[in-house]
């Protein structure tokens, strides 16, 4: 199998971009985006709006705060709302300036999987990619699994509560 995977540490891109221009950071923080997913084959459909970082707590202005997530895929739209011209310019500058940091090789980690290999990852930090596949790569068997983090977070404080009140 000829095909590479890639992947970049999304929070630490942003946190590049906070420090070299933190009103673009404040655009990607505050600018609600349509992020669209069918599945692949058309089969379902996936909607969420929110901003490319997401910030933990906080008013939105990016100083001060810690990342909880980012959302960046050039495969499920990213339309922006409508902008006055001098904001929307500004937005996707800031826009292509994050993608031009997550694709300068220096951050990105290259890995090629063999059978039985197993990645996981948090998919709300970690850009990831892969190459062509090749016709001599033969069949390949990939599965996804995603995790609710509202729902991990509801059982873990449904548990918590449960074990506090026994004590």
């Amino acid at each position: 199998c000829q095909v590479m995977n890639y992947m970049v540490d999304a929070y630490y891109i942003a946190e590049l971009l906070r420090k070299e221009d933190p009103e673009a950071f404040k655009l990607l923080c505050e600018v609600e985006v349509r992020f669209e997913n069918n599945g692949g084959d058309g089969g379902s459909a996936l909607v969420h709006v929110a901003p490319h970082f997401e910030l933990e707590g906080g008013d939105g202005s990016g100083s001060g705060h810690t990342l909880r997530a980012v959302r960046f895929s050039a495969k499920s739209g990213q339309y922006a709302p409508p902008l006055g011209a001098e904001k929307m310019a500004a937005f996707y500058r800031a826009r292509r300036r994050f993608s031009e940091l997550a694709h300068d090789p220096k951050y990105v980690m290259s890995l090629q999987l063999n059978p039985g290999d197993l990645l996981i990852f948090d998919n709300q930090r970690l850009l990831h990619a892969r190459s062509g596949i090749a016709p001599t790569d033969g069949e390949r068997w990939v599965q996804g699994a995603y995790f609710d983090r509202d729902g991990l977070w509801l059982n873990y404080e449904r548990w918590r509560r449960r074990a506090a009140a026994s004590e």
